[in-house]
């Protein structure tokens, strides 16, 4: 069971670097430190470096390194926090870290140090959300944009529009409460277009989730076709080193091989698979139907079609969004069917057109980073939830229905933007936002 008067410690750095980090924070952070760690200064400065070792129970030496004591509240979790930088094997930093849980820490759930953040006024959740992103970024445009939520961009967009909501539903109030007392009578057209327009700057917002989804968590594109078509050639030259086998012979790729790249700023799991064709070759018919099982559930597929051979559309069953290539343009005069372009894995052509058109058939718009995304599908639902009510309001004002109504609508409204930053929240929300962390941070 969590309390807030537990002291926690997590190691927060992976392990096998020069310089491992050790974190306690809690009641007890300092104490426990000032047992172990020698020689501690009588008065330690916050936020001051000192030198010296670190010990067991014993009094035995294990490692030399540095301590860093932060006070509360001025610190990541706002409670007593004290940092370790040890010699970075995961050997000696789990010793290390069986010291302070021997001395009454409790090892640190995932997140937790954040959720301590959290919970202690040191950032909203869309921040806290934005430290995972951060951690996660596997392309510069995903760390930009991770960036820009953990400078509260989000937080502050949302807040405004908050605001704006609370003084919409004041004036409504004022024409419940002080309905016989001598107060402006609140105009049903012109407040609902207030609304409506709070509305469409939410709407704006929303259009930004499919990009910003798709910086996070990336997209995963599969490469299908008959054998011996260049997929592998393909997917090598996309990946832009030579990872798959590539051979003249038909059915070389029996296996799915997968790469991470980034496309336009877009992390992309780009996947090879085993050309499909009927085969009574046992080993190379599972590639068969791994290669179908991976084109069903793609995020977009690569359909490919030999230049030299058959030019069929076809010829893949796919049930995803394809885009069509036809391969080996150096090598052919052969215009593509309808639908495909040309290109040539071995020289290049039309390489950059096609990662043009992955983007675009993915939603990406190509934003710059100064633009705000949202990027969590929690943002998003608060954000519909918010927009529906206040389009139910504005409906309501427009067809001159009760006050209390619109009261309602509005109330509903501020509520979803409240859970949104994380004013209000729900226990199991934290639970399943935080989990996802690594231990440590």
């Amino acid at each position: 069971m969590r309390t807030p008067s537990d002291t926690i410690a997590a190691i927060a750095t992976a392990p096998g670097g020069a310089i491992g980090i050790m974190r306690l924070s809690g009641p007890r952070a300092r104490e426990i430190a000032a047992k172990h760690f020698k020689p501690w200064p009588q008065e330690l400065s916050a936020r001051r470096f000192v030198i010296g070792w670190w010990h067991d129970a014993e009094g035995n030496r294990l490692d030399h390194g540095m301590a860093v004591g932060m006070e509360g509240p001025r610190s990541y979790t706002g409670e007593d926090v004290v940092e370790l930088h040890l010699h970075g094997g995961a050997t000696n930093l789990a010793r290390c870290l069986r010291v302070c849980l021997t001395a009454g820490a409790r090892p640190a759930e995932p997140g937790e140090f954040t959720r301590r953040a959290f919970l202690n006024g040191k950032m909203d959740l869309t921040r806290a959300e934005a430290v995972a992103d951060m951690i996660a970024a596997s392309t510069d445009q995903a760390l930009v944009h991770a960036r820009r939520h953990l400078e509260g961009r989000l937080y502050r967009e949302a807040n405004t529009l908050r605001e704006r909501i609370l003084a919409l539903a004041a004036q409504v109030e004022v024409n419940i409460d002080f309905v016989e007392e001598d107060v402006p009578v609140i105009d049903p057209h012109r407040l609902g277009s207030d609304i409506r327009e709070v509305s469409d700057t939410i709407g704006r917002l929303l259009a930004t989730f499919t990009e910003g989804r798709l910086l996070r968590e990336g997209a995963r594109v599969v490469i299908s076709g008959p054998p011996n078509a260049g997929k592998s050639t393909l997917f090598n030259a996309l990946v832009g080193q030579s990872r798959a086998i590539v051979t003249p012979h038909a059915g070389t790729t029996r296996d799915v091989i997968e790469a991470g790249i980034d496309c336009g700023g877009v992390p992309l799991t780009l996947v090879d698979t085993a050309g499909i064709r009927e085969t009574g070759d046992e080993v190379e018919r599972i590639g068969v139907d791994r290669a179908r099982d991976e084109a069903a559930q793609a995020d977009l597929v690569i359909g490919v079609i030999d230049g030299l051979g058959a030019r069929s559309l076809g010829q893949i069953d796919t049930r995803c969004p394809t885009v069509w290539v036809m391969t080996k343009a150096d090598l052919t005069d052969a215009a593509p069917p309808p639908g495909a372009q040309a290109i040539s894995a071995t020289t290049g052509q039309g390489l950059e057109r096609l990662r043009e058109e992955l983007l675009s058939r993915l939603g990406a718009s190509g934003r710059d980073g100064a633009s705000l995304v949202v990027s969590r599908e929690r943002h998003r639902d608060a954000l519909q939830i918010t927009q529906e009510a206040l389009l139910r309001a504005a409906t309501a004002l427009e067809e001159h229905r009760e006050p209390e109504l619109v009261s309602v609508d509005l109330q509903d409204a501020i509520t979803a933007l409240s859970e949104l930053v994380g004013l209000t929240t729900i226990e199991d929300v934290l639970d399943q936002l935080f989990s996802s962390f690594c231990i440590g941070k």
